[in-house]
């Protein structure tokens, strides 16, 4: 068995040691993690957006796509999570399978999200069925299309891709293994770069036609339902309807997944073009007849990054769209939330990218953290303020049915610019009985005595 320690210690080696240039697996780690973090996120934005409104199609719908959003994430970089066992091959494959079986799934959901906003009876009968009992059907659909389509070609494995597996002990010969329990296509050697990690197992997955081709449908799926839904905001806002808030932030949402899926698949083809071909088992550091491209390591795990990047301004925007009238102030939490997250994330991978070109470039990697880390300190202010613009932008204000309520009566009340005692105890009622918090109460009058305040 391949021992590389306790985990403790296997990642504390691993993430100290990391270097772009040579054993890069500590930022592959981080990277899987935080897709397992972001995945978990997304269960919960499920389960919020299910509760919001248990008895509503669309909310179902809505909470299963986030859901699937959620398995695709866990299951994008789960390769890289661990230095696992050549014993989890096999559970490694089927995770591989689980995530493209989720991409088809996440195709047909982009296609019929549309139909829930439509006018038209077909989309009147989609959105039924698939609020109901189509939301079980889908899925064993997509496991048979998958499983169809791969015995015509050969198998799981000469569709979809292998998966090898390596371990280096120490510098010299290793050993490898697949999970269709075929050799590994070269000698596996153990470089003196990576000897600060050993020792360690390393999984790597090919991409054969049927995973390219699954890698590409999200993203056709996506940019065919920014643009129907576009259209039908277009019709939404002349007609003056009340889903125009909503249909707006669907909107963004997915041409904002859109985007990112585009991203993704250029960095598949970039990789396509530094390589000559799609990645395969010999694509490997540990392959002595196949140098490695330095835009292979940097790309190579900014591709399912991508996606999940894209999965979670996804999630953020349409439990926005699906219960900003439901839960009280979420529509807020959620911006706050995002300009957090992104103003975080920027930060990090700066820092990490200015170090490492510093280590790269003069041996002193601190060079570049302060490079970084001084204009985020002190520009943080402006810089989150521009963030919370954005964010504002992509979700803006909105109110529940109680909180408009709310805020006519205290304009009803303000209208003389006096809020007598008795308007007051009649306000502080009206709060007390939709269960407002004092905060809340503030928030809802302060946005009334803004000059340019318009009630979505």
């Amino acid at each position: 068995m391949a021992d590389v320690g306790g985990p403790i210690d296997y990642y504390w080696r691993t993430i100290s040691n990391a270097d772009y240039s040579t054993s890069f697996i500590g930022y592959w780690h981080i990277l899987a993690a935080f897709s397992i973090v972001s995945a978990a996120f997304l269960v919960f934005l499920s389960i919020l957006i299910y509760r919001a409104d248990p008895t509503n199609g669309k909310n179902r719908f809505m909470a299963f796509m986030l859901m699937t959003e959620a398995v695709r994430c866990a299951t994008s970089m789960l390769f890289w999570l661990y230095s696992w066992p050549e014993t989890f091959l096999s559970f490694l494959s089927n995770a591989r399978i689980v995530y493209y079986i989720m991409s088809l799934q996440l195709f047909f959901l982009y296609v019929l999200a549309p139909s829930f906003y439509s006018s038209k009876k077909v989309g009147a009968r989609l959105s039924e069925f698939f609020s109901g009992r189509g939301l079980y059907i889908l899925p064993l659909f997509c496991l048979a299309v998958i499983f169809s389509i791969s015995m015509l070609m050969g198998g799981v494995h000469a569709a979809i891709g292998d998966v090898g597996w390596t371990y280096c002990s120490a510098v010299g010969s290793g050993t490898g293994s697949t999970a269709s329990g075929d050799s590994m296509p070269f000698s596996v050697t153990c470089p003196e770069s990576w000897s600060l990690v050993y020792p360690m197992t390393l999984s790597s997955p090919s991409i054969e036609p049927l995973s390219r081709i699954l890698l590409l449908l999200p993203t056709l799926g996506a940019i065919y339902a920014a643009f129907t839904i576009n259209k039908i905001y277009s019709e939404t806002k002349q007609k003056v309807n009340h889903q125009t808030v909503e249909v707006r932030a669907v909107q963004l949402g997915f041409f904002g997944k859109a985007v990112l899926q585009i991203t993704t698949i250029f960095m598949l083809f970039t990789l396509i073009g530094v390589l000559g071909e799609s990645p395969t088992l010999n694509t490997h550091p540990f392959n002595p007849d196949d140098q490695v491209p330095k835009l292979l390591i940097a790309i190579g795990p900014l591709l399912p990054t991508t996606v999940v990047l894209a999965a979670l301004f996804e999630g953020l925007v349409f439990t926005y769209a699906m219960v900003k009238n439901e839960v009280f102030g979420i529509d807020e939490k959620l911006r706050k939330g995002f300009t957090t997250a992104v103003f975080t994330g920027a930060f990090a991978l700066l820092f990490l990218f200015a170090t490492e070109a510093m280590e790269a470039v003069f041996d002193k990697g601190w060079i570049g953290g302060i490079l970084i880390g001084l204009p985020f300190i002190v520009l943080r202010k402006p810089i989150i303020t521009s963030l919370s613009k954005f964010s504002n932008l992509i979700m803006p204000e909105s109110f529940t049915p109680q909180e408009t309520t709310y805020i006519e009566m205290y304009k009803a009340a303000l209208s003389d610019d006096i809020i007598t005692e008795k308007e007051r105890s009649m306000l502080q009622i009206q709060a007390t009985s939709y269960g407002f918090t004092k905060e809340r109460v503030e928030f809802l009058e302060a946005f009334c005595s803004e000059p340019s305040t318009e009630e979505e």
